[in-house]
């Protein structure tokens, strides 16, 4: 390290150089980039389940190009009512980005085949008959109006195929114009919802946080930093260096043709918060050596070969966490994981090059802060914590393995789930009408059954439309799934009964609306069917028994073949998938991380003794969570896996000092070159009390510094980072008291008959 270290700081007019047109050359890369992602992208996988949803989309369109309009009102059936709601539906019908409108206005009457709701309405109109034709209209019934005829829906179809999501939000946008005019007029509030809704809102929602939210949660966090430093030119220098890994990765994502989605939202935090720990502990070593006396060309010597391996080992450690996502079957965590460890490399380049660079043209007053040469109130803290473990080792030592192998149980028997408004504020209006919708209606989102006949049938068949009607009983039949629609309701409106003549007048009728029932082509049908937001967990509790009965009416009919698809079906396998993927890429990263910090140690003992501190802020949040009744949802896979990172951050940052004094210590006593030898009590005591010293105040400050920023984002209305904040807190917190309370105590039992590394390390 010592040869690297010569060579970076006397050759920094060439990295500068070097810097400098990265810089550049990442802010070009920067502009490339856009959020402008598939809707699906995030949950999509090389999977069957992804398979049948991507030939759903081929057979019967887009779902997520859907919008769906919730209506609550009391003159919704008024003569003046529903004028105004068709002028509202001929409105979002007459947007360019509007193929169509389903609504009420589309039924027609079963027997004379004349539109149920008539352009003009006779003066001695009867609101509630049309009420009651409407509810038990196959089409309209729990479809577009609900039983009571309180709620009405209406479905407006985005133009297109596979669009991205500034297309689609550019259409939400001009439907909620339109909407707000509704509103005005008529005084009810159309809600809208959807998987395209929902996503838009859950994207844009993402965007403006990490711009405002990462914005206070930096200034609290710089506030917090310029109190622990003193000085404003320590917190500048700290804060610059990570900005620089931001901004070198955004670039290089930008250059790969990376898109940021639901899940690279977090990269820019995540890079800024590694990059800020191991800043902080690269500063907080220059300023020691410049305490002591040293130039300032050998404080930056000493900070390079005394902190730089730690910050190796510990960039090396979270590179091996975030490309372990790469296990993953979903694309997206596979691009996260990918993203991030380029992120945790890009940050420790930039710690390790501007860093030195800055230091070089600060003044070592403006280094040393406020204090100078006297002692700083975190220096006389952490000698008090440095004696705390010692006095009281065993006890803390048993506590710290007893209470991690207490924690496995409940901490193991968390179980993945999604809800799709889980990222939206709880007032957002997508939230709302999905409520709304599931108390009235059974919901707005829909599951899709597809039905495949033998080539040698028709869809006019009888046995088909025996098929399809068995399928609608399933449903029926099976609690938590409700309101099938299919090919069935539209020939229920036609009074004509030859199968084969009765469909061809319905694809009359329907005209190209048709095509979202029917594929001949493929021999396809789909019966759609309406679920709740109450989750994937529920959702597959639900379809486990439709499942059950559609595998029953393939044996009764050979030839078909029946399968449960759709949008939310795929989104709720896979993201639990996902999850589930999230927490085993967890376990192969903390198993790699043990054989990795072994190695690096040369010692299985110390790499054991690693462990519980690693493992127990993990361990704590994962149990808390079990015993509060919180599934495991992505955002607290996603915080797991960023804050293993943090907490194995600062126990090999402890550890690399404890063996570096120890080293340091039997070089003294023992001049006997490379010889191998032991230390004793009294060597362990004092390496531990002056590891905690010299590294302690580093961990406060990171720690503080990022809870603080953590705790400002608590603020935020969207649940999910309400939920991230909440629990970064309470793992960066433990893992604080793990380094410097659990991990002292179990070296000091445990560690004080380890071999010391050879003196000529």
């Amino acid at each position: 390290m010592y040869v690297v270290s010569r060579i970076m700081l006397d050759s920094w007019k060439l990295i500068s150089c070097l810097m400098v047109a990265g810089t550049v050359l990442a802010f070009l890369g920067l502009l490339r980039l856009s959020f402008d992602v598939s809707p699906n992208d995030v949950f999509m996988s090389d999977n069957a389940t992804s398979k049948q949803l991507e030939q759903l989309y081929e057979d019967f369109g887009h779902e997520d190009n859907e919008i769906v309009i919730v209506l609550e009102g009391d003159t919704l059936f008024d003569p003046d009512g529903l004028e105004k709601l068709r002028q509202y539906r001929d409105q979002l019908d007459q947007l360019p980005a509007i193929a169509s409108v389903s609504s009420l206005f589309d039924l027609r009457d079963r027997r004379t085949g004349l539109l149920v709701v008539p352009k003009y309405l006779h003066p001695e109109f009867d609101d509630e008959k049309l009420k009651t034709q409407v509810t038990q209209h196959p089409i309209g019934k729990n479809q577009l109006v609900s039983q009571d005829g309180s709620m009405l829906v209406l479905v407006a179809r985005v133009a297109g195929k596979s669009l991205p999501l500034s297309t689609l939000s550019a259409a939400v946008s001009e439907v909620q114009e339109v909407s707000q005019e509704y509103e005005l007029q008529t005084g009810n509030k159309p809600l809208l919802a959807g998987h395209l809704v929902i996503r838009a809102e859950t994207l844009e929602s993402l965007r403006s946080s990490m711009v405002s939210g990462s914005l206070f949660a930096t200034l609290i966090s710089a506030l917090v930093a310029l109190i622990l430093f003193r000085g404003l030119w320590p917190v500048l220098i700290c804060c610059a260096a990570p900005a620089f890994g931001v901004l070198w990765t955004l670039g290089a994502m930008g250059w790969a043709g990376q898109q940021i989605g639901a899940l690279g939202t977090v990269i820019p935090t995540l890079v800024m918060v590694i990059g800020l720990s191991d800043a902080v502990h690269l500063l907080l070593e220059t300023r020691r050596q410049l305490v002591m006396g040293k130039t300032r060309d050998e404080a930056m010597m000493q900070m390079l070969c005394r902190t730089g391996p730690a910050c190796l080992l510990t960039s090396l450690t979270t590179v091996i966490g975030f490309s372990s996502l790469l296990l993953s079957q979903t694309q997206s965590v596979q691009q996260f994981g990918l993203c991030a460890a380029l992120g945790s490399s890009f940050a420790l380049l930039a710690d390790l090059l501007v860093l030195p660079i800055l230091i070089r043209y600060t003044s070592s007053q403006r280094i040393a802060g406020k204090h100078g040469q006297k002692a700083s109130p975190l220096s006389a803290w952490t000698g008090w914590v440095a004696r705390f473990p010692l006095n009281h080792a065993k006890p803390l030592a048993a506590f710290g393995i007893v209470i991690s192998a207490v924690l496995l149980l409940p901490a193991f028997q968390q179980n993945p789930d999604i809800i799709w408004t889980e990222t939206l504020p709880q007032h957002s209006g997508a939230t709302k009408a999905l409520q709304r919708a599931d108390a009235v209606m059974g919901g707005a989102l829909r599951a899709h059954i597809v039905v495949q006949w033998p080539e040698e049938r028709k869809v006019s068949h009888g046995e088909t439309l025996r098929v399809t009607g068995e399928v609608h009983q399933a449903v029926l039949q099976t609690h938590g799934i409700s309101g099938p629609f299919s090919v069935l309701n539209v020939m229920e409106t036609i009074p004509i009964k030859n199968h084969e003549d009765r469909y061809r007048q319905t694809q009359r009728l329907a005209g190209t609306r048709m095509a979202r029932l029917v594929n001949e082509n493929s021999r396809r049908l789909v019966v759609t069917a309406q679920v709740p937001n109450h989750g994937a967990a529920t959702l597959e509790k639900h379809l486990k028994p439709l499942e059950s009965r559609i595998a029953e009416i393939e044996k009764r009919h050979p030839g078909y073949y029946i399968h449960v698809t759709g949008t939310v079906v795929a989104a709720a396998r896979n993201m639990r998938s996902f999850i589930g993927d999230l927490g085993m890429s967890l376990a192969v990263a903390s198993v790699i991380i043990f054989v990795v910090l072994t190695l690096a140690f040369r010692s299985l003992r110390l790499g054991l003794i690693s462990i519980v501190p690693n493992a127990l802020p993990l361990l704590v949040t994962a149990a808390g969570l079990v015993l509060l009744g919180y599934p495991l949802q992505i955002t607290s896979a996603l915080t797991f896996s960023l804050c293993l990172g943090l907490a194995v951050d600062d126990t090999i940052h402890v550890m690399m000092r404890y063996r570096q004094l120890v080293a340091e210590r039997n070089m003294n006593q023992h001049q006997n070159g490379g010889e191998v030898v032991n230390i004793d009590v009294r060597d362990s005591a004092w390496a531990i009390r002056e590891t905690i010293q010299q590294v302690g105040p580093a961990l406060a400050i990171t720690t503080a510094i990022l809870v603080s920023g953590f705790a400002a984002m608590l603020i935020s209305p969207m649940p999910g980072i309400q939920m991230f904040s909440l629990l970064g807190c309470i793992i960066l917190v433990t893992a604080f008291l793990g380094d410097l309370v659990i991990l002292p105590a179990i070296l000091f039992v445990f560690g004080a008959n380890v071999s010391s590394v050879r003196s000529e390390e």
